[in-house]
């Protein structure tokens, strides 16, 4: 899958684990997505894929998703998830839900590299 990189993140993140994280065991560790730390929003952007009908996003499985997908679902979690403590089932509920109502406001907030 094409994933994306820290650079690629159109958003500001602390990129230190707070109390009780280890980044280094991101899934064993978060059972909720922290959204204001960039290594567990990393992480789950890149483990985003398609289901089967290519119409739902899944989790840790799935078909290949594109970058811009994969940026599409930061900007949904980081501008319009209003949930404080989410955890990672909650948030790909929500991505399935919201997806085709938001997707026509999305718009690019930086430009692509060349």
């Amino acid at each position: 899958m094409p994933k994306i990189t820290k650079s690629d993140l159109r958003y500001e993140y602390s990129w230190k684990a707070t109390a009780g994280d280890n980044p280094h065991l991101i899934h064993n560790d978060a059972r909720h997505l922290s959204r204001k730390e960039g290594y567990e929003m990393l992480d789950f952007l890149n483990h985003l894929g398609w289901g089967d009908n290519n119409k739902t996003v899944v989790y840790n499985d799935g078909k290949d998703m594109s970058q811009e997908f994969r940026l599409y679902v930061e900007w949904m979690l980081k501008e319009k998830f209003e949930s404080t403590a989410p955890g990672r089932p909650k948030v790909v509920h929500w991505i399935n839900d919201n997806w085709q109502s938001l997707k026509t406001s999305f718009k690019a907030l930086k430009p692509q590299k060349a």
